[in-house]
């Protein structure tokens, strides 16, 4: 995608900043030199957070893999750090912007949702365990809806949908404007539209 390019060639449009609680968080486009702490962020999730997201790959090959995929096909991902600490990630969000057949378009599909793929975006979060249930998923949201704008989308679903034991993640999605629209190949299905001018 052409944007998606553009803005990894200047990033600059993605970068801000946010607040869990009183600590303060740069929130800024996934770059090449983030190899090394994009590995260790990975590394030293807790099994459960790993399955939970994107299951368990080798956290070299997967840091490697989102690192190649910077600017190219359909991926755009944000990463959250303290300012103080530039080399240890935080938090990163994941987002897709086309729906594949097979995926979310066949599963909304099978609830009676018809996804429309130049409005929908894949959303795919995920906070370092130290800092799950202190806010900084929530403060990740605004930023994550700006970047989807920034694409015109205004359709949010959930990148996999969300593992139906995950009552934790369900009740903050919900918190979050989503709504579960069914279930179908063991996940819940989930989606959200951003309102035209609010980002959260």
């Amino acid at each position: 995608m052409p944007q998606l390019a553009a803005l990894a060639a200047d990033p600059s449009p993605l970068t801000g900043q946010v607040s869990a609680g009183d600590t303060i968080f740069t929130v800024r486009a996934l770059l090449p030199s983030d190899a090394g702490p994009l590995t260790s962020f990975l590394a030293n999730l807790s099994a459960t957070s790993r399955r939970y997201w994107h299951g368990e790959t080798d956290a070299a090959d997967e840091s490697a893999r989102l690192i190649e995929a910077i600017g190219r096909y359909d991926k755009l991902r944000l990463v959250a750090h303290r300012p103080e600490h530039p080399n240890e990630l935080d938090g990163l969000i994941d987002l897709s912007f086309s729906l594949p057949d097979g995926y979310e378009i066949t599963r909304f599909a099978a609830h009676g949702v018809a996804l429309d793929p130049e409005r929908t975006v894949r959303f795919g979060p995920c906070v370092s365990d130290a800092w799950q249930g202190r806010g900084l998923a929530a403060a990740l949201l605004p930023p994550a809806w700006s970047a989807a704008r920034l694409l015109s989308r205004d359709c949010v679903v959930l990148y996999g949908g969300v593992d139906p034991a995950n009552h934790r993640a369900r009740r903050f999605y919900a918190r979050h404007g989503f709504t579960e629209v069914g279930r179908d190949d063991g996940v819940v299905d989930m989606m959200r539209y951003l309102p035209v001018t609010s980002p959260t």
